[in-house]
Order: C-alpha cells, then sequence, then structure tokens
C-alpha cells in the first residue's frame, strides 16, 4: 500500500467520522430542520463509506455550506470558530479523498475493458 492511499484511508475514517459527529449534532436540534440536516449528512457519510465519487463532491459542498451558514451567522453560533475551521478543512480533504480513493475504480474499469478486448478472438 502506498504513503498516499494509507494517509487517504485516514483522512477517509477521519471525515466519516466527523459526519457521524455533525449527524448526532444536528439530531441533537430535536426539530424537523435538524432531522433534515442529520438525514442529508447520513446520506453523504454512507456514500463517503462506500468510496462513491459523487459523495465526496456532497461532503465538500456540504463543508463549504457549514462555513458559509456560520460565517453570516445564519447558524452554529455557539460554535461559529469549530465548525468554520473544520468546513474549511473538510473541502480540500473531500476532494483529495476524491482523486485518490474514487479514481481506484476508474482505474479497475479500465483495466478490465483492456482485458476483454484481449482476450476476444480478433485477427492480430
Amino acid at each position: 500500500m502506498s504513503k498516499t492511499l494509507a494517509v487517504a484511508k485516514i483522512l477517509n475514517w477521519a471525515l466519516l467520522l466527523l459526519l457521524v459527529v455533525s449527524v448526532l449534532g444536528f439530531l441533537s436540534f430535536r426539530n424537523t430542520y435538524g432531522l433534515f440536516l442529520a438525514s442529508v449528512t447520513a446520506l453523504i457519510a454512507f456514500g463517503v463509506y462506500k468510496n462513491n465519487a459523487i459523495a465526496y463532491f456532497a461532503a465538500a459542498a456540504w463543508g463549504l455550506a457549514a462555513y458559509q451558514l456560520a460565517k453570516e451567522g445564519y447558524e452554529f453560533q455557539q460554535l461559529k470558530h469549530y465548525i468554520m475551521t473544520a468546513g474549511f478543512i473538510v473541502i480540500p480533504v473531500a476532494l483529495f479523498l476524491h482523486e485518490i480513493l474514487a479514481k481506484r475504480k476508474d482505474k479497475n474499469a479500465q483495466k478490465s475493458v483492456k482485458n476483454e478486448t484481449d482476450s476476444r478472438n480478433m485477427p492480430q
């Protein structure tokens, strides 16, 4: 396992942990708005767990949204500094994980297509 892949797996688990803690935090709102935020965050966390490419983009967008909500003062008043910092960090981490973990599936797909074309009974 390369160092980049090892770092990516550690960052993936850290992102998952942050998303799960966010789900619990949103559920603590105990209202419909908190339930909506928790469900969207849980969906993103499930996609990150499955190494889905779109989920990494969604996590980056979710981090940007949290950053903007905290910056503008619309949400997260007690934890404003921490939410802004976490949102600022999540964006590049999610994009890095997209490039490292989601790209591996594309390489495997290209290899399988190449193997199929090589294994056909084609005249050479």
